[in-house]
């Protein structure tokens, strides 16, 4: 099973591991890394490589980052690899696919960042109702 390790500024990582487990219960393979406002870049290396080391059982892991052009995602991008998938702009939706995806076999980050994109909408359009 492919790893996955979400990173983010501040605790955002760590609040959607902890609601996905409200749909998948406990996860395997499965850890976040935050960059705190005192971190330096070099504290975050290490412990995103810790990470990654961490879940990855030879299949590979991917990484979800929270902001493209982030520090997290700029560290990340050293990481990058054919065993190391790094997708910016995760959202719940992506998240909650990539578990969903993984438990069946080779994830498809196409098919992620669709997933992604296709959890944006106005819900008030989706009703029928303004842009208000």
């Amino acid at each position: 099973m492919q790893g996955i390790v979400i990173i983010s500024h501040g605790g955002m990582a760590e609040g959607m591991l902890d609601s996905a487990k409200m749909f998948f219960g406990e996860l395997e393979q499965v850890t976040a890394c935050s960059l705190q406002p005192a971190d330096s870049p070099e504290e975050f290396d290490v412990r995103l490589e810790a990470a990654i080391a961490q879940v990855n059982s030879g299949e590979g892991v991917i990484v979800l980052a929270d902001l493209l052009g982030g520090t997290p995602a700029n560290r990340s991008a050293y990481k990058a690899s054919d065993d190391v998938q790094i997708i910016t702009g995760m959202n719940l939706t992506m998240f909650l696919e990539l578990l969903g995806l993984r438990l069946g076999g080779e994830v498809q980050v196409q098919s992620l960042i669709e997933a992604g994109q296709n959890g944006i909408v106005s819900l008030n359009q989706l009703l029928g109702g303004g842009d208000n």
